[in-house]
């Protein structure tokens, strides 16, 4: 990788900053929108393993899933953040006011949507006011709007953070930070695995929202150097059929993205299986406050599953 890749302004640690718990994988999120949600489901497939990051490296929707995830990174807190995603609307997030859109349909650079919504959500939720004291390290990136180069945040105001993240050019405001101004991470790393080996990652397990993101990490690595030291397992991501726009599919995309990594896991080599079958699925089973109860809406929402004892973990 680049050092203009790495580099970031004030606020952004260049390579070598710390690396977390190194007895445990990183947890590199990809971005998504609304398929955010199948993150989390994999994300208890994994913990209901014994499989725990010690490093957490998010884009867009990765990030804000990875800042959660870092103080609720057992079952319990992986439940509550499923719970979490099942109550948030549209609205929620994406207030729309009158003037702000006219502005946004007729300045070039405007955006349809402020982000006080979105901020009202993470201020409500994320655990920790500033990226240092994150329980679980956590690195958030962002892109350069001008030079569309991927910087990556590790220190400073969490929210303020995950905001430029997740700032989808013309739904989204920029934000300014430390000189520049950034916008959705995605754009420069949709799945960001070279910031994660960057900062010093050697086995990594990376969650995807979308098939395409599962070629682009095998192509961006290919024979690149450090890939080919670190182990690297990429769940691979579920075929869905769900409007991107909308939150109502929640509740079956959580239970897709679950059962999807748990048949990936189960289609691993028995040297790299980290535990044992659980007896039951506790997310698709419902406890007695319903926390995982997930009924399959009649609207089309769909997910083709990998053929158990199929699946490896793709080499980079």
């Amino acid at each position: 990788m680049t050092t203009s890749e790495r580099a970031g302004p004030a606020g952004a640690r260049e390579p070598g900053g710390p690396t977390g718990d190194a007895d445990c994988p990183a947890f590199v999120l990809g971005g998504g929108g609304n398929l955010g949600a199948l993150q989390v489901g994999m994300a208890y497939a994994l913990v209901e393993r014994d499989i725990r990051p010690g490093l957490i490296v998010g884009t867009s929707v990765g990030a804000i899933n990875g800042a959660f995830l870092s103080s609720r990174a057992d079952l319990d807190g992986i439940a509550e953040i499923a719970r979490f995603w099942r109550s948030l609307r549209r609205s929620d997030i994406l207030r729309l006011d009158a003037p702000t859109a006219l502005r946004g349909l007729v300045r070039r650079g405007g955006h349809l949507f402020d982000s006080s919504g979105l901020r009202s959500v993470l201020e409500s939720f994320v655990g920790f006011e500033r990226l240092e004291e994150a329980p679980i390290p956590l690195a958030v990136v962002a892109t350069e709007r001008g030079s569309r180069r991927a910087v990556v945040l590790e220190s400073g105001d969490v929210v303020t953070a995950l905001l430029a993240s997740s700032a989808v050019p013309r739904l989204l405001p920029p934000v300014a930070h430390g000189g520049t101004v950034l916008v959705d991470g995605s754009l420069a790393a949709d799945v960001p695995v070279r910031q994660a080996l960057a900062l010093g990652a050697t086995r990594l397990f990376v969650l995807p929202t979308m098939p395409g993101q599962v070629a682009s990490v095998r192509d961006g690595l290919d024979g690149t150097r450090t890939a080919l030291s670190a182990q690297l397992h990429v769940i691979p991501a579920p075929r869905v059929r769900a409007p991107m726009a909308g939150l109502r599919h929640t509740h079956r995309l959580l239970e897709i993205g679950y059962e999807h990594a748990l048949a990936w896991l189960d289609g691993l080599p028995t040297s790299e299986r980290p535990g044992r079958r659980p007896s039951g699925r506790a997310l698709a089973r419902p406890d007695p406050d319903g926390r995982f109860s997930v009924p399959r809406p009649a609207a089309r929402v769909s997910a083709r599953r990998p053929r158990r004892g199929r699946a490896r973990s793709p080499r980079a």
